[in-house]
């Protein structure tokens, strides 16, 4: 028998049916806020993820609130970057719960560790994404505040592998509404990923302070390590408000360096690019100047003298001509022709029989005459095009491109004797 939820759980059971409309497979996760199940509708089959606040938590007003601020931001932004909200409602004792997609996919966090940290390209085009799902945030007057890797979710979709979906706007900030309620003087997020007036003054933060954030998760893309870190929360902000980020410690585009650096950490959000919308513009102009088959460590050469050479014989490119197979065939036809009127010669005299003699004996040698000749003359016409000839190929590693010449052997001989 299947029991309905009644007291405030610790957690949801599998086979727990909430409201009479979702049944409980399993937990997926635990937050800060709440625990994340895999639930499924019980009527259309539907595979959702449920979010049920923290049963403590229930009784802070300011908690719950908070909460629901998810469910209205995700609820009412639609956005294909956004993960949406479908339902919300309450236990039968008040605990309030979420109703979300489905993702099948895995977090950013997973791929960016699993790798040692993207390739340009990738993270730029992933960071392009985040940011017009933020920009359609703050264009609802909504700040994130609390964006991370682990609130980037990868999923397939179409031909995409790389499909993002922004998770937990759980202590996302509505700016008109909040600007006369905001509680002074408390941290909100996470503190890798704080932007310095979220320490430093955090009862003024606005969007500005996700662009910081984007920073700081493409530094992590690009790297698989954060700007700051530290055990000690304490020097962990001073950091931030005060040091200056350490470098990539790896080739990037001067474009993408600025942007990063002096554009998105900037500490003074006044220093800051403004708006994600512009953010996402630029991204996507570097992105476009980044060759995705090129690879991004290969070493470059100023000089030519630093040039990489083999020489190596081969045959030409592409298959061989060989003498045509109707040349011989040629040469027995003729043949066959130098015996007819061979014997229509005899034939014409009355001694057939020693024209048949004369003929067989003629044609003997026509034939193999004919052959040889014919089949000789096409080997040496068409033979001295199909010999090896020296392939010289010149690698010049010049921005990552690389240069390959054919020369022919009496051009190569020239060019080491140069040398």
């Amino acid at each position: 028998m299947v029991a309905s939820v009644s007291s405030p759980p610790v957690e949801f059971q599998p086979d727990d049916i909430v409201e009479g409309r979702y049944r409980i497979i399993r937990k997926l996760a635990d937050g800060g806020m709440g625990t994340v199940f895999l639930a499924e509708h019980v009527r259309i089959k539907r595979r959702v993820a449920l979010k049920l606040l923290h049963a403590e938590l229930a009784k802070d007003g300011t908690m719950v609130e908070r909460f629901m601020n998810e469910a209205a931001a995700a609820g009412m932004l639609g956005h294909p970057h956004i993960v949406e909200s479908t339902d919300m409602g309450f236990t039968s004792d008040g605990v309030p719960y979420i109703v979300f997609e489905y993702l099948d996919g895995r977090l950013l966090t997973e791929e960016v560790y699993r790798l040692g940290g993207l390739p340009v390209r990738r993270a730029l085009e992933l960071a392009s994404q985040i940011a017009s799902a933020l920009e359609a945030a703050h264009n609802a007057q909504i700040a994130h505040l609390d964006l991370k890797s682990d609130n980037v979710f990868l999923i397939h979709r179409g031909e995409s592998n790389d499909h993002v979906k922004v998770l937990d706007f759980g202590i996302s900030r509505f700016m008109a509404a909040d600007a006369d309620k905001t509680q002074l003087g408390i941290l909100m997020g996470t503190p890798e990923f704080m932007a310095p007036e979220q320490i430093t003054t955090p009862d003024a933060v606005d969007q500005r302070a996700d662009i910081y954030a984007l920073g700081v998760l493409l530094y992590e893309m690009l790297t698989a390590r954060r700007p700051y870190v530290n055990d000690d929360p304490r020097i962990l902000l001073h950091r931030i408000v005060h040091e200056p980020p350490p470098p990539l410690g790896r080739r990037v585009p001067a474009s993408l360096e600025h942007l990063l650096f002096d554009q998105m950490l900037a500490k003074s959000r006044d220093q800051r690019i403004q708006t994600m919308r512009e953010v996402k513009t630029i991204l996507d102009e570097i992105a476009f100047t980044v060759r995705p088959d090129i690879p991004e460590a290969s070493p470059t050469f100023d000089e030519p003298s630093r040039a990489i050479e083999l020489a190596f014989v081969a045959p030409a490119v592409g298959p061989q001509r060989r003498p045509h197979a109707g040349w011989p065939i040629a040469g027995v036809l003729a043949g066959v022709l130098g015996c007819v009127l061979w014997f229509l010669e005899a034939w014409q005299m009355g001694s057939i029989d020693g024209g048949i003699l004369r003929v067989l004996r003629g044609a003997s040698w026509g034939i193999g005459a004919e052959l040889f000749a014919i089949y000789a003359l096409a080997w040496l016409v068409l033979g001295r095009r199909t010999q090896s000839r020296v392939v010289h190929r010149s690698y010049v590693r010049r921005n990552s491109w690389t240069r390959l010449n054919y020369i022919t052997p009496r051009r190569f001989a020239a060019d080491r004797a140069r040398r």
